[in-house]
């Protein structure tokens, strides 16, 4: 993966963890403080429900024990009642019509909203409710019986909705009449629950309390001022949902704003940190496939201590490889020493045998001598022609010259090769094909797919393929009637191409296979054996390798393998240059 991907992956990541842990730390804060904001102002409900109950109580204590003690139409009421003896159809139609008008009118003037005019046995005389007015209400005449004091609960069940309820009665002479008031609680719950934005509604009695859920916040409230009022306290969670989203929004909005800044500081990282190194490396692979130069060091110390250590690097292999070459040099003199003793000394043999034959005639006077000159003469020259043609077969080997590199089409190089030895056998076909396909049987043919043009030596290259051609050739025809050459080419990763020099001959023998490419290492009989010693020369000069194999149906395969760019090997030591790397600051 590219630096600058990497950049861009590592900041973007960095980005995102970063905002998404801000960002769910600061949602389940702020969700924390809207739901304790919840839990207090159902506190501040509930403190003020209380204040007020308290207060509505206490002014409903003191409220009618005056009526009932000192106000006169409670006192008429009772001595209209007292005359019919307590009951209340006989109490005169006149005085129960004025009743119902000052109870309602009463009521509103002690601002209750529900007050009843009872008689000792449950029967309501007035009440601001005309529609009750007449019934009986067990409850009332037990209640009217009980000694006043502070107000109680009346259940909903009793009056419609919960009330706060008190009461007074006045008995005389064995009879009994009484006010029963009552104020509503569901107002002083309105009024305080939208002072603190929270609904209070008065809990129903037998039904379970409800419970908290995703959409509200719900508490139950009770109050120890009036015995069984409990109150549902519930506030809606719309408002969290939508600060929520709302602080989603900015999370998300500041996310992408940070993601695009580390994205941005990333390019420009990247760009800063990579164009150096890629500088660096364009330096560098100029120098491997180009003249040996020092690499100049740009964009930081570290980059700059990088190419300080190349140049040292090829400084060092610079000299390593003067010390191989020479080792290498000398070595190959001795071999080729070795090797050159060894083809001189075979033919020296019979021409010595020759001389020392005519000389021992001569002494003799034989009549022989005359017959034998002529052999042994022929002998000679044979022989000596042999040494001359050694020696210049080892003259080309050593004076073989650098490779002159330039752009070379291996394909045409290839197609001339193929077409010259194919061009002396009238009925052979010189074949080439595209792509991977077959080619047809012939003598030489020629198998291509689409490469670059290589950094080569065309005279030298054209010199390895007819080698190899033409050794294949004589190996196929010392034991086929048909001999066949295919030569194959085509591209290899890591900028590369192959040659595949394929016979149908019988191969090399075991036995020359360790010692193939080594000079005057052969197995014809007229042979030099410096052919493939060249050729190897030669590839190993392009930078490249040669190897040989035995191919699965019999015959040799040969295979070369040539970089594009040309030889990466060093030919001098690298040269200065104006421009030195930074050298590292001291601490």
């Amino acid at each position: 993966m590219p630096l600058a991907a990497r950049l861009l992956l590592a900041f973007g990541l960095v980005a995102i963890i970063a905002t998404a842990f801000v960002g769910l730390t600061l949602r389940e804060a702020s969700r924390e403080i809207i739901e304790s904001g919840f839990a207090d102002r159902i506190a501040a409900a509930h403190a003020g429900v209380r204040q007020q109950l308290a207060w509505e109580a206490e002014a409903l204590r003191d409220l009618l024990p005056p009526l009932c003690q000192h106000d006169t139409f409670v006192d008429k009421a009772h001595v209209e009642l007292e005359r019919g003896k307590g009951d209340p159809d006989a109490m005169d139609p006149g005085s129960r019509i004025a009743l119902r008008r000052q109870v309602p009118s009463q009521a509103k003037a002690l601002r209750l909203d529900d007050l009843s005019l009872v008689a000792s046995n449950g029967s309501v005389l007035a009440a601001e409710d005309a529609s009750r007015i007449g019934a009986r209400d067990p409850r009332l005449a037990e209640l009217i019986k009980a000694p006043g004091g502070a107000p109680r609960l009346r259940p909903a069940k009793a009056g419609g909705e919960p009330s706060l309820e008190v009461h007074c009665a006045l008995s005389r002479h064995g009879v009994t009449i009484g006010l029963v008031g009552a104020r509503r609680i569901g107002p002083v719950l309105a009024r305080i629950g939208d002072a603190y934005h929270v609904r209070l509604t008065a809990a129903t009695e037998g039904r379970p309390a409800p419970r908290s859920s995703e959409a509200e916040v719900v508490r139950v409230l009770d109050f120890t001022e009036i015995p069984g009022l409990d109150v549902v306290a519930s506030v809606s969670r719309e408002p969290l949902k939508q600060a929520l989203a709302r602080l989603d929004r900015a999370i998300a909005l500041t996310g992408a704003t940070v993601l695009a800044i580390a994205l941005g500081i990333a390019v420009v990282l990247a760009r800063s940190l990579s164009r150096p190194i890629a500088a660096l490396a364009h330096e560098t692979r100029e120098v491997m496939s180009g003249a040996p130069r020092r690499v100049e060091g740009r964009g930081g110390r570290e980059i700059a201590d990088l190419a300080a250590a190349f140049n040292a690097t090829i400084d060092e292999l610079a000299a390593m490889r003067k010390r191989l070459a020479a080792t290498e040099r000398i070595a190959a003199r001795r071999e080729v020493a070795r090797q050159i003793a060894h083809e001189i000394k075979n033919p020296l043999a019979p021409i010595r045998a020759a001389v020392e034959t005519l000389r021992r005639l001569r002494q003799r006077e034989d009549p022989a001598f005359d017959d034998y000159f002529e052999e042994a003469t022929s002998t000679v020259l044979n022989e000596v022609h042999r040494i001359a043609n050694i020696v210049t077969e080892f003259t080309r080997f050593a004076r073989l010259p650098a490779p002159h590199l330039e752009p070379v089409d291996l394909v045409a190089v290839a197609r001339g090769v193929v077409t010259l030895h194919a061009a002396p056998a009238g009925e052979a076909m010189v074949t080439e094909t595209r792509g991977t396909g077959g080619a047809a049987a012939a003598r030489v043919e020629l198998v291509a797919d689409p490469i670059p043009r290589v950094s080569a030596d065309r005279d030298q290259m054209i010199q390895v393929l007819t080698n190899l051609v033409q050794n294949g050739l004589d190996a196929a025809g010392a034991i086929r009637r048909d001999p066949r050459v295919s030569v194959t080419i085509g591209p290899l990763p890591n900028d590369r191409v192959r040659i595949v020099v394929r016979d149908n001959g019988p191969g090399v023998a075991e036995d020359m296979v360790p010692r193939l490419f080594e000079p005057y290492a052969t197995s014809k009989e007229k042979g030099t054996g410096l052919g493939l010693a060249i050729a190897q020369r030669i590839v190993f000069e392009h930078g490249g390798e040669i190897s040989y194999r035995k191919a699965q149906k019999g015959g040799a395969v040969f295979e070369v393998w040539l970089p594009v760019g040309g030889p990466p090997l060093l030919e001098k030591p690298p040269g200065e240059t104006t421009v030195r790397p930074r050298r590292p600051e001291a601490p």
